[in-house]
């Protein structure tokens, strides 16, 4: 098995990381008392609630994770994913339409996300490569 570790994050007795699996990309979130592997290109977004994060799914599932959106944007750097609000971190590979006259992203499961000012030149820079 190819098991190997991309960009970690040490936290307590688990540590969140994404790993490379036959191919594939996974994020292990702790979940209780295990880690729990999830696909990143199952991940259309997460969200920034306090000292939670809540991870949007693209089949409708939320996970939550007493971890904070920080430390996602952290191990989830240069995965194409863009901090564009202070409690949003979007899948740019998720990303539907972007309505610039509202500054909102539009996902895939048709959430909206605002963008924040401070985070707009960023955003438009990423999807003006795409």
């Amino acid at each position: 098995m190819n098991l190997q570790a991309l960009r970690q994050v040490p936290f307590g007795n688990f540590s969140i990381r994404i790993v490379k699996l036959l191919g594939k990309r996974y994020l292990l979130v702790p979940d209780q008392a295990k880690m729990r592997r999830v696909l990143l290109k199952d991940i259309v977004r997460l969200e920034g609630v306090r000292n939670y994060t809540l991870i949007h799914l693209t089949n409708g599932e939320v996970m939550i994770s007493s971890r904070t959106l920080k430390v996602y944007d952290y191990v989830l750097e240069g995965a194409d994913f863009l901090r564009v609000h202070k409690a949003h971190l979007i899948n740019m590979k998720c990303l539907q339409r972007y309505e610039a006259d509202c500054m909102f992203a539009v996902m895939q499961n048709k959430d909206k996300i605002s963008i924040s000012r401070r985070k707009r030149k960023d955003f438009q820079e990423r999807i003006a490569v795409k």
